[in-house]
């Protein structure tokens, strides 16, 4: 048929074959060199859509540093709102100088599929700033975007239905089960969706959790607990709900749960421990996010209780990953367990004993000034060793906002000291280096 007495709307992009696709009865109705330019002018807008955003990118988040969201939704969307821009600008050229409609066929086609993978990206968009997805969720949010955007451009290419007939045309036996390709091909996309509506679920429910616990004031440990379990159970649900809907039979999934166990046993050994070793942490207590702790040797506040591991932050913004299953064998030094009070403590030398008792009125008098130092709480100002040549003091006071550090504190009471020794001519011993 030719294109002549069709209205270009008739030319649709089917998946049924590439013989009836939309890039076929333009090559065989078009002239090859309108054919060729209209194929290199879409390509070509294409390429200066993703060649212009980058940079664009650039100039929003300089201008506008806080809206992070402006410059995601051009460097996700701006290509294909680039190329469309172009391409209809060469359709609106096209009706103006009267050419005919079926010989802009490819770009009005491509134009067409270009804003089909806009609306779908732009979709993907929303539900990334809506939902706010992380890990596992986002990874599937991109399986989902993609596979769709895939999809449209197969059937572009008429290549989509004999794709699906060639996966149904797959058949194999494992044992007595049965495997068809489209119940593969349907069970992984059932599993995409569904991790991903899980995932969603899970991470909503750790939201709800978390604030009914700041609301009810429930300790933080016990609405953590509570979202591992949910999380576990929903995503046990899913998994098993995705096999059986892809056709395995229930004697087959129970030789497969069967397997898997033994394979949690060797392969995924720590990862179980250290799962159940995280919540074993969660029901005793031992430790919450915002405590201050030493495990291995690493001081610091507790940003994290993953499924895996413990993230602690040292004094210099460090992040240390301890797994769980250390707990068991290590010490925890829990500093905020029970309250926030934390003993701060740090050294004098004076250079005669006899301007202690001067020096330790001095050392209290500054330590009941500073703000920070507990008054409820005892200072020490006591002799620690003494040699000829020199008195060591351990100075030590309490405080309950480690949040805010130790150096600070020293700092502020070091110079206070100092500055009062210097008036009273308590005279501090030489350290030779």
């Amino acid at each position: 048929m030719s294109l002549n007495f069709m209205r270009i709307e008739d030319v649709v992009m089917s998946g049924d074959g590439f013989s009836s696709s939309m890039a076929y009865h333009a090559y065989l109705n078009l002239s090859l060199g309108s054919f060729v330019a209209q194929c290199l002018y879409c390509v070509a807008a294409i390429a200066i859509g993703y060649a212009l955003i980058p940079r664009l990118s650039q100039h929003i988040l300089q201008r506008w540093p806080k809206s992070v969201w402006r410059e995601s939704f051009v460097r996700n969307v701006g290509p294909s709102v680039v190329a469309s821009v172009f391409m209809a600008c060469f359709m609106a050229l096209g009706w103006l100088v009267s050419w005919p409609t079926y010989e802009l066929l490819v770009v009005w086609k491509v134009l067409a599929l270009t804003m089909w993978v806009m609306t779908v990206r732009v979709g993907s968009w929303v539900f990334r700033r809506v939902m706010r997805p992380h890990g596992l969720l986002r990874f599937f949010l991109w399986l989902i975007e993609w596979s769709i955007v895939l999809t449209l451009v197969l059937t572009f290419f008429g290549l989509f239905q004999p794709l699906v007939q060639w996966i149904d045309g797959i058949e194999f036996t494992v044992g007595s089960q049965v495997f068809k390709g489209e119940n593969i091909v349907v069970g992984m996309a059932m599993a995409v969706v569904a991790f991903a509506i899980a995932a969603q679920l899970s991470q909503a429910a750790e939201w709800g959790l978390q604030k009914y616990s700041d609301a009810k004031q429930i300790q933080s440990n016990d609405a953590l607990i509570l979202t591992r379990l949910f999380a576990v159970g929903i995503f046990g649900m899913t998994a098993v709900g995705v096999l059986v809907g892809s056709g395995i039979e229930t004697t087959t999934l129970a030789a497969f749960a069967g397997a898997l166990g033994i394979g949690l046993g060797f392969g995924l050994q720590q990862v179980v421990i250290n799962f159940f070793s995280g919540l074993y942490i969660l029901f005793e207590r031992a430790m919450k996010v915002g405590d201050y702790v030493t495990i291995n040797h690493i001081t610091g506040q507790v940003v994290q209780l993953s499924s895996r591991a413990i993230v602690v932050r040292d004094a210099v913004g460090t992040e240390s990953l301890i797994p769980n299953s250390s707990l068991s064998t290590h010490i925890l030094q829990n500093h905020t367990l029970s309250n926030d009070d934390y003993r701060v403590s740090f050294t004098l030398r004076l250079a005669h004993i006899g301007d202690y008792q001067q020096a330790k009125a001095v050392i209290l008098q500054e330590m009941a000034r500073h703000p920070r130092v507990l008054k409820n709480q005892p200072q020490g100002v006591l002799v620690a060793d003494l040699t000829a040549d020199e008195v060591r003091l351990d100075v030590s006071c309490w405080i309950n906002d480690l949040h805010n550090g130790q150096k600070a504190l020293v700092s502020d009471l070091l110079y206070a000291i100092g500055m009062a020794f210097a008036q009273r001519g308590v005279a501090l011993a030489h350290v030779e280096k």
